[in-house]
């Protein structure tokens, strides 16, 4: 992996680099989703300075759960869900493909492809090829889609899509297996497209490596239960859609299962291998933490189908700045501090510190003195005052105080 610094002066990108032959302008990708299922959004996406694109995803035989999308956005909770999606057939996704590639110059263009067909490997192996003649870029194999068989899985269903999404992507030998048929065959890089679901992310992505895919990636999904009314629990949360049910959930709230996604793949394949991260991005500095996490590459996919495309410019310059200030010329310098850093539970160091309260910035409210694990403090003349022989510093005290009255000190 060849990696060429870039600073204000190339177009105001941070970072472009060649990963298998493929030279991107940045590392940062729409990942697959409804942002990029018409060729419009991949003229968008080349407009606004994207990297590449995960084209949304195509499964063969045609979808066999193929529903009017239902999404919705919880902003408190900063996540978006969705039970139902359109997904595309492998005629129309190859016919994006070509259009793709006629349309754009500078946009990488990854085909996002799972085949849940009963003719296994050799069903994947007939579908990339059909992808590379169409003319994309590079294959993204997902293995991870919950929405798939993984849902139907939970919620209590057996049939033939058993192998497919994420119950064959926790599968290590499967994967790895799929993986080396395909980079064998074809002469584009491979990608492959992991899921958490079952906890072996790290083991997996081990196996893909040593199978010959050129990048690794998690996904920005988790399967869950969205918000439901407890009064009228039978009553789906989605509009317009009458039961309740699994549902794909992303947004800010995932980036530290993301995060650690990253951190376990960097942790276990090494430093060489290529890692693309995802999951909760919405800005620059989430952006740094995931490559300090270990990730090479960026996936994007809830901001931008709530935001659109152009936020990516202000990303690029703000991780610009980042890197000026703190003297690095390539993000690779800063790319696994965390995997660097993150520290052992028996190998902390745990300093021995006493709660203070600010006597004049206490306002007595006695949210202090009603945590429930801590006896430390109590209020006197209604202001909080500690018991120091109490006071373990665990610091939910600091958290709970509105008033920023409490500080510690060594004892």
């Amino acid at each position: 992996m060849e990696w060429i610094p870039a600073f204000a002066g190339m177009t105001g990108y941070v970072m472009s680099f060649e990963i298998a032959g493929l030279k991107f302008r940045n590392p940062f990708i729409v990942a697959s989703g409804p942002a990029t299922k018409h060729v419009s959004q991949l003229i968008e996406a080349e407009r606004c300075g994207w990297g590449g694109a995960s084209l949304k995803l195509a499964i063969e035989p045609a979808p066999y759960i193929n529903l009017n999308p239902r999404y919705r956005w919880w902003d408190q909770e900063h996540y978006l869900a969705f039970s139902a999606e359109t997904r595309l057939t492998p005629d129309e996704a190859l016919r994006l493909t070509e259009q793709g590639r006629e349309q754009t110059k500078d946009l990488i263009i990854l085909a996002n492809i799972t085949y849940t067909g009963d003719k296994g490997l050799d069903g994947w192996l007939a579908m990339a090829k059909r992808f590379v003649d169409a003319g994309a870029h590079a294959l993204e194999l997902n293995m991870c889609c919950p929405n798939m068989s993984f849902n139907l899985k939970v919620s209590g269903e057996r049939n033939r899509t058993a192998q497919s999404g994420a119950s064959l992507g926790q599968n290590a030998e499967i994967v790895g297996m799929a993986t080396k048929i395909i980079a064998d065959a074809v002469d584009v890089p491979v990608f492959v497209k992991l899921t958490p679901e079952g906890g072996g992310i790290a083991e997996v992505a081990q196996a893909c490596f040593e199978n010959g895919a050129a990048v690794v990636g998690t996904t920005a999904n988790r399967l869950a239960i969205p918000e439901f009314d407890i009064h009228n629990p039978k009553r789906g949360p989605f509009r317009f859609q009458d039961q309740p049910s699994m549902a794909c959930f992303s947004g800010g709230w995932l980036k530290p299962l993301a995060l650690r996604d990253v951190f376990e793949i960097r942790k276990k394949v090494g430093p060489a291998p290529c890692v693309l991260g995802a999951g909760g991005i919405r800005n620059h500095t989430d952006a740094i933490q995931m490559m300090m996490c270990g990730a090479d590459m960026i996936g994007i996919c809830t901001e931008v189908m709530l935001r659109g495309f152009a936020f990516l410019p202000a990303i690029l310059k703000n991780i610009e700045k980042f890197m000026v200030r703190h003297g690095y010329d390539s993000y690779r310098d800063f790319r696994d501090i965390m995997v660097e850093a993150i520290t052992p539970a028996d190998h902390l160091t745990i300093r021995d510190v006493v709660a203070y309260v600010e006597p004049e910035l206490c306002d007595g409210c006695g949210r202090c003195t009603r945590i429930g694990h801590c006896y430390a403090i109590t209020l006197k003349d209604q202001k909080a005052v500690v018991d120091p022989n109490q006071c373990t510093g665990c610091s939910t005290c600091q958290d709970v105080c509105h008033a920023k009255a409490i500080s510690f000190v060594r004892r």
